[in-house]
C-alpha cells in the first residue's frame, strides 16, 4: 500500500503541477494579449500623428501661398490698368509688348497655381463671391459693371469683385414726371 500511496500522492503532484503550468500559461497569455494591444494602438496612434502633420504641413503650405498670391493681386491689378489705359499710339512698341508679355506671365504662373478669376460683369450678384459698391440702373439683380477683379483660390474665395449692381427699370410714373420737367 505504500507504493500506492506514492503513486497517488506523484500523480496528485503531476496534476497539480499541470494546473500551475495551465494557469501560468493563462496568465502569459493575457500578457501577451495586452502587449499586442498596446502595441496595436501605438501604430494607430503613430499613424494618426503622421497623417495629422502632413495635413498640417499642407495647410501651412496653403496658407502661405494664398498669402503670396494675396500680396500678388495689386501688382496684377496695376498691370491690368496701366495696359487698359495704354495710348494707341504706343500700344505696338516693343516695349509694350515686353510688359504685356511679363503680365500674361504673371497670370499664367498664378492660374497654373491654382488663381481662377471670378466671372461678373453680366451675371447674377452673389455675396458670396462680389462685393456691392453701388449701383446703377439696368436689370435688377445683375452686374452692371466691375471696379476690381475677385479671385478664388483652389476653389476657395481669396478676394471677392467689387461691382455695381443694377436696381431695375424705371417705374413709367418716374419716367413721365422727368419728362413733363
Amino acid at each position: 500500500m505504500a507504493e500506492s500511496d506514492e503513486v497517488v500522492e506523484t500523480g496528485i503532484e503531476h496534476v497539480e503541477d499541470i494546473e500551475t503550468l495551465q494557469q501560468a500559461l493563462a496568465e502569459e497569455k493575457e500578457k501577451a494579449e495586452k502587449y499586442l494591444a498596446n502595441w496595436q494602438r501605438s501604430q494607430a496612434d503613430l499613424e494618426n500623428y503622421t497623417k495629422r502633420a502632413e495635413q498640417e504641413k499642407s495647410e501651412t503650405v496653403e496658407f502661405a501661398n494664398r498669402m503670396l498670391i494675396l500680396d500678388l493681386l495689386p501688382i496684377l491689378d496695376d498691370f491690368e490698368r496701366a495696359l487698359a489705359s495704354l495710348p494707341v499710339e504706343l500700344d505696338e512698341q516693343n516695349w509694350t509688348e515686353g510688359i504685356k508679355l511679363i503680365y500674361n506671365k504673371l497670370k499664367t504662373v498664378l492660374e497654373t497655381q491654382g488663381l481662377v478669376e471670378i466671372k461678373a460683369e453680366g451675371e447674377y450678384f452673389d455675396p458670396y463671391f462680389h462685393e456691392a459698391v453701388g449701383q446703377l440702373e439696368g436689370e435688377e439683380g445683375i452686374i452692371i459693371g466691375e471696379i476690381r477683379k475677385g479671385y478664388k483660390f483652389r476653389d476657395k474665395l481669396l478676394r471677392p469683385s467689387m461691382v455695381m449692381v443694377g436696381t431695375g427699370t424705371k417705374n413709367k410714373t418716374q419716367e413721365e414726371s422727368s419728362e413733363e420737367r
